[in-house]
């Protein structure tokens, strides 16, 4: 199928509601077109989760922002293997900086298309701590690059450490013997690394308290208006009932004394 990868494309792009009927539809393409083989291979593709949706939305209407993160996480490994290395730590200062001012912006994006969508914000220290660890992974950076993610990803401190060259970064890591200070430099970069991560966590965890808080103050001044509109209008039923029976016995009236003038005037 020429095209299967705009089909992909296309089909990480929709919503997590279309996802499932989207894939088998195009699955039922390629056993058509005789491309059975491909066709089981993406029958297995699993539905997007939230967090992992907006992520891939992020990639195709944030692509700027997605690019400087995932050079900010090119700029990472490198620093920290430079760090391993007993070397000036000072570029892994700015490589650090330049992730979060990218995760910041992501963020606030991720944050929008949330809303935007009708979803709330619960996910969005998922996503954050996704895009983080698929910026520094082999494998997340292609599928965060191509919008193509469908779960969380989460990295550990030593995942963080673990280098992005390969073969080769380890025969250099064999060849250069470490002096003795840079496994304490290690470690200690470990511990800030996770002191740094748990406070942005944190930080998330407030803010989505404080906005679900607030929602919550909305939704119930406005239940707490809708119960005094409600009664208002129950008061207005039950006083518009008493007038109508007023004016049928007042009817009433009315005709039994019209009938007993009309009697005398005869």
């Amino acid at each position: 199928m020429e095209n299967l990868e705009e089909a992909l494309d296309r089909l990480y792009g929709l919503g997590p509601e279309s996802f499932v009927a989207e894939r088998d539809a195009l699955v039922r393409e390629l056993r058509t077109a005789g491309e059975r083989e491909t066709a089981e291979l993406v029958k297995q593709l699993r539905k997007p989760t939230l967090a992992a949706w907006t992520i891939n939305q992020l990639a195709r209407q944030e692509r700027r922002d997605v690019d400087l993160l995932l050079d900010a996480g090119h700029r990472l490994r490198e620093a920290q293997e430079r760090v391993l290395a007993g070397e000036d730590p000072g570029r892994l200062t700015e490589a650090r900086r330049a992730e979060r001012d990218a995760l910041g912006a992501l963020h606030k994006a991720a944050r929008r298309i949330l809303a935007a969508t009708g979803r709330g914000e619960a996910a969005l220290t998922q996503i954050t701590a996704t895009l983080q660890a698929a910026a520094i992974s082999t494998e997340g950076r292609e599928l965060l690059a191509r919008g193509r993610l469908t779960g969380e990803l989460e990295a550990t401190g030593f995942d963080l450490l673990a280098p992005l060259g390969g073969e080769t970064s380890k025969k250099r890591t064999r060849q250069r013997r470490k002096p003795a200070a840079a496994g304490d430099k290690r470690r200690a970069e470990v511990d800030r690394m996770r002191l740094d991560d748990a406070r942005r966590e944190l930080r998330e965890a407030r803010e989505t308290v404080k906005a679900t808080e607030k929602a919550l103050r909305g939704a119930e001044q406005s239940a707490a208006k809708a119960r005094s509109e409600l009664a208002a209008a129950e008061e207005d039923v039950q006083a518009r009932k008493t007038a109508l029976r007023e004016a049928r016995t007042a009817l009433k009236r009315a005709e039994k004394q019209a009938q007993e003038a009309e009697r005398k005037a005869r």
